[in-house]
């Protein structure tokens, strides 16, 4: 149903790419564009250049009769940037251009975007609640300590950079066997897969201090995370209704491909139902106790990140299983993709995934909320069962805790 004779247009920042249409992350862009009218929205996809041309950003894209269409860059009601390098302040000042008047980009923003893995961990760890499933994460600096590291977390060492997604740039630091006493084995800038060896530590050190010359990096102990000698992780979605409230969509796991480090898809890897895959891993009851925990800091990190950071509508949740069943929270994402969810049993869920951003810009634009987006929100309250509610799920007897792959429920009301 149309809320309106008159669309509100919102505006999708993607990263500019070469093709057609040209730009990426086409199939969000397309399933956003096809339910809009639904939500008494307009979506125009504007491609953002990874450097900033004078007058770029006078044409926009928008899906039309099962095609794309360029077309001349209209007036914007709310900003939604899945760009995940920063926009350029030239590139800001041209979109404002097209905001209503007196309205700022941050005013008209759908969301914040999530500083650097760093950041958010120290913000995470400020919670007496979510800390014990924070993985130990130190920040690399100019001189890089490794080898006492390496003493510490004898699995290994594994570097992230700061800001990254995808795998890229991830590498792992162990000790090796005769005649290399060190091995790296990452993924690089292409997402391609390497090995190194080191006969002397101080080939290490000159090794590691080049690529932290290049990028801030932060370093974790590595984590037996995997399932038949594959690496896989847990991706839970969170996502802000039409009511403007926090809501598990559901939870899908990413298995990497053999030999890879990583459990990212674009790795080559592959999706599969949490429930399933986590009760052939360890068992039913310790499977239902995983998915358990994730529902609860599910509940909390949103609420958490927003009372620091400002207004969030999303969030990717990647969590990780030991050999042991120990719950680990890898990673936050605020620009979180959902190809995992394609591969769902779960039709509704997977709908959810694209129809929830489009609820929640109606809500902002309806409820006239649109403030700085990047203004700290308080939390409900302090406790740590925050704004916690029990999911039921559709057609059960009672408010039994559903299956992490099928879960839609509020946390807060």
């Amino acid at each position: 149903m149309l809320i309106s004779s008159q669309n509100n247009t919102m505006a999708i920042l993607v990263r500019e790419a070469e093709g057609s249409p040209p730009f990426a992350d086409e199939r969000f862009c397309r399933r956003l564009c096809v339910g809009s009218s639904r939500y008494g929205l307009r979506i125009i996809v504007i491609p953002i250049p990874a450097q900033y041309t004078k007058g770029i950003l006078h044409r926009a894209y928008t899906y039309h009769q099962k095609g794309w269409k360029a077309i001349r860059m209209p007036m914007i009601d709310l900003v939604m940037n899945r760009c995940l390098n920063p926009l350029s302040r030239n590139t800001r000042q041209q979109l404002e251009q097209y905001l209503p008047y007196t309205s700022s980009l941050r005013q008209r923003s759908w969301s914040t975007a999530l500083p650097g893995k760093w950041e958010v961990h120290r913000a995470l760890s400020k919670s007496n609640t979510l800390r014990g499933l924070l993985v130990p994460t130190t920040r690399v600096r100019a001189t890089i300590p490794w080898e006492i590291w390496l003493a510490r977390w004898p699995k290994g060492l594994f570097f992230k950079p700061a800001s990254g997604t995808h795998g890229k740039g991830t590498f792992r630091l162990s000790k090796g066997k005769l005649p290399f006493l060190w091995i790296v084995e990452g993924r690089n800038r292409g997402n391609e897969h390497y090995v190194k060896s080191f006969h002397q530590a101080t080939d290490v050190s000159s090794w590691l201090e080049s690529h932290q010359a290049v990028q801030n990096m932060i370093v974790q102990p590595y984590l037996e995370l995997s399932h038949h000698g594959r690496a896989f992780d847990i991706r839970a979605l969170v996502q802000k209704n039409g009511q403007g409230r926090w809501m598990l969509t559901g939870c899908m796991i990413r298995e990497g491909a053999e030999g890879s480090l990583t459990s990212n898809l674009h790795g080559g890897g592959n999706a599969y139902p949490a429930d399933a895959y986590l009760t052939e891993r360890y068992g039913k009851d310790k499977a239902a106790s995983l998915l358990q925990q994730i529902k609860h800091a599910a509940a909390l990190i949103p609420q958490t990140l927003e009372s620091r950071f400002g207004r969030l509508a999303e969030l990717g949740l990647d969590f990780g299983a030991d050999v042991d069943g120990k719950l680990w929270l890898i990673e936050v994402n605020s620009k979180p993709g959902r190809t995992s969810f394609a591969e769902s049993d779960d039709k509704r869920m997977h709908a959810l995934t694209y129809t929830q951003p489009l609820a929640y810009a109606r809500y902002l634009l309806q409820q006239h909320v649109l403030t700085d987006v990047s203004r700290p929100m308080k939390m409900p309250n302090s406790s740590s069962k925050a704004g916690l509610k029990r999911i039921p799920i559709p057609g059960s007897k009672g408010p039994v805790m559903p299956a992490c792959h099928g879960a839609q429920g509020s946390f807060s009301g």
